[in-house]
């Protein structure tokens, strides 16, 4: 969309009319009918997590995560001074959710809210629906609040994209945290929107919305075609992904001691590597090995938990590169892990 305005002014705290009906448009594909009052556009999706986890807790409260979890949280939950409270989960079954007793005794009397990624960064994995039906009745048995965080909905690879806001048992506890940023690769343009049919909750973001002014202007209009013609470009992207992330899986598969687990969405896998810690394994690959001046660079897994100690030998993946580059930096990281075991 052409912006014509001869200045670019301030945008409304709530957001320009147009941006919100393209967001309100693009959920109703997904079978979802809300109100423009109930989105409020946000400079990506970092600043709606922040303030979906400020508008639910004061300062001591917890906020029960999943681990391993998007790194961020940390950070906004020490800005805040809220608590983290996680739920380990395991990458020998795939991240699955623990069972319900399991969460249960990670709540206390200070846990205001459950936060999910869905599908996971950095795990790759998507809630199934008993997973999802689970999550909703530990949060009305607890009283609290679900942060769903939906940045990576539409990159699936198999079935349709779901959303908490479907479950209708929860309509007043659930927080949708979206993002343009990795549906249409546009991380640059720090545009998103956070979501809630509870009125008190969206009271509390458009005051902090008011206070930080605006979303960007030319972000909110630049998005309108593409929320409203989403579902071509998202379908071939997704397609892409699932291509890419095939080539990796089969050849991290042929690299002895390596453990991986098919990812079901998102752009990213988490690795087992027979090293003892993958930070080292990791600073290895970017200072002292290359082969004809290439190599990988590849996450080490620790930064992506709050207990201390997890993760030593796993690594996150990025499969963003094309099927060509991707194989070659699989064979690039399975050479290097050789080379790291003999020096």
């Amino acid at each position: 969309k052409r912006y014509k305005g001869p200045q670019v002014p301030y945008a409304p705290s709530p957001g320009f009319q147009e941006h919100v009906s393209a967001w309100l448009t693009y959920y109703r594909t997904l079978g979802i009918s809300l109100k423009p009052g109930e989105l409020i556009p946000t400079v990506g999706c970092a600043e709606a997590i922040m303030y979906a986890m400020m508008a639910v807790t004061d300062p001591g409260d917890e906020v029960l995560v999943f681990e391993p979890f998007y790194p961020s949280y940390k950070s906004f939950a020490k800005m805040i001074g809220v608590n983290l409270r996680p739920v380990t989960l395991s990458l020998k079954n795939n991240y699955a959710l623990t069972p319900t007793k399991d969460i249960l005794a990670r709540i206390t009397p200070k846990t205001k809210a459950i936060a999910v990624v869905n599908p996971g960064n950095p795990t790759g994995t998507v809630l199934t629906a008993p997973e999802r039906a689970r999550i909703a009745e530990i949060a009305k048995k607890k009283n609290l609040f679900i942060i769903a965080d939906e940045t990576y909905r539409d990159i699936i690879f198999s079935g349709k994209p779901t959303t908490m806001l479907s479950d209708g048992s929860v309509l007043d506890r659930v927080i949708v945290v979206d993002s343009a940023s990795k549906r249409f690769s546009l991380p640059g343009a720090r545009i998103g929107c956070v979501i809630s049919r509870n009125t008190d909750v969206m009271g509390a973001i458009l005051r902090f919305c008011q206070a930080r002014l605006s979303a960007g202007t030319l972000e909110q209009f630049g998005l309108i075609p593409l929320l409203k013609n989403h579902r071509a470009y998202v379908r071939m992207a997704a397609g892409r992904y699932k291509k890419r992330h095939d080539v990796a899986v089969q050849e991290l598969k042929k690299i002895p001691g390596v453990i991986v687990k098919p990812a079901q969405g998102a752009f990213y896998l988490t690795v087992g590597l027979p090293v003892e810690s993958s930070e080292d394994f990791t600073a290895f690959m970017l200072s002292d090995f290359s082969e004809k001046g290439k190599t990988v660079a590849v996450a080490p897994m620790p930064g992506f938990y709050w207990t201390p100690g997890l993760g030593r030998s796993d690594v996150r993946i990025a499969f963003v590169l094309n099927e060509g580059k991707m194989r070659e930096a699989m064979r690039l990281l399975a050479r290097g892990l050789a080379a790291y075991a003999q020096r």
